[in-house]
């Protein structure tokens, strides 16, 4: 009879263990389930939140924005107003796979020439800051721009798309990649035959002084001024860091 007792105990004693080794295990694949799914929510918020940005950076309002990002996107996350695309940006590309970040940048393109080819400067400028934040070479909004044929408004040329202006300032950015090595290095404030590190280094120091965002509360004119210069600056770093 003690014999049995004992049996009995240590067979009462495995189920028990075995009961909790189940129990554990399910907990952990539920916490880990509900930890993806709040990532997944997270990551929806952030995507949603830049696209909204960038929409409402060419004029749409905020209403017009969410319907185009859910009808688009099918993104229905809460949206955060008034963010730095710059730092949400880097934040997206830190939980978010390569196909992700593509994903994010050619939707924001799609949205953004949904009802025009040619877009306002303040959000050409607004993808520009996406696509780095995302952690792309800068010929990945280029190569986007040929693949849906789109390009920006000047303002200050009387709403004129750029392929109006085929001279100066004026050119469209097709035009100006023709020009030569010298006047772009003289676009980054550089000279001479300058190696990759020190045009990555000179792009990056000019652009953190000329960015828009700089002169975000400055009058409609000099905001416009600056988002042409730094396309400028941007478009010729493109190309040298192409023939580099």
């Amino acid at each position: 009879m003690e014999l049995l007792a004992v049996l009995a105990m240590i067979i009462a004693g495995g189920a028990v263990a075995m009961f909790t080794l189940i129990a554990y295990t399910l907990a952990r694949r539920t916490a880990e389930h509900e930890g993806h799914g709040d990532a997944s929510a997270a990551r929806d918020r952030v995507a949603a939140s830049l696209l909204f940005q960038v929409l409402t950076a060419g004029g749409s309002t905020p209403s017009d924005a969410m319907r185009a990002i859910r009808r688009s996107t099918g993104l229905a996350a809460q949206v955060t107003h008034s963010i730095d695309i710059t730092t949400w940006g880097e934040r997206y590309a830190q939980m978010a796979t390569s196909s992700q970040r593509s994903w994010l940048l050619e939707s924001a393109v799609q949205l953004v020439i949904a009802d025009a080819k040619t877009i306002p400067l303040h959000q050409y400028a607004a993808l520009l800051d996406l696509s780095f934040s995302l952690g792309f070479h800068t010929d990945a909004l280029a190569r986007l721009r040929e693949q849906y044929h789109f390009d920006y408004i000047d303002p200050a040329k009387a709403g004129r798309p750029r392929e109006a202006d085929r001279a100066g300032g004026g050119a469209p950015l097709f035009v100006r990649e023709r020009t030569d090595r010298v006047t772009l290095l003289g676009v980054l404030r550089l000279e001479g035959e300058p190696s990759r590190q020190e045009i990555i280094t000179a792009y990056r120091k000019l652009v953190a002084e000329i960015h828009p965002d700089r002169v975000h509360d400055a009058p409609p004119e000099v905001r416009d001024a600056a988002a042409a210069r730094f396309i400028e600056v941007t478009r010729a770093y493109e190309v040298l860091i192409r023939e580099t």
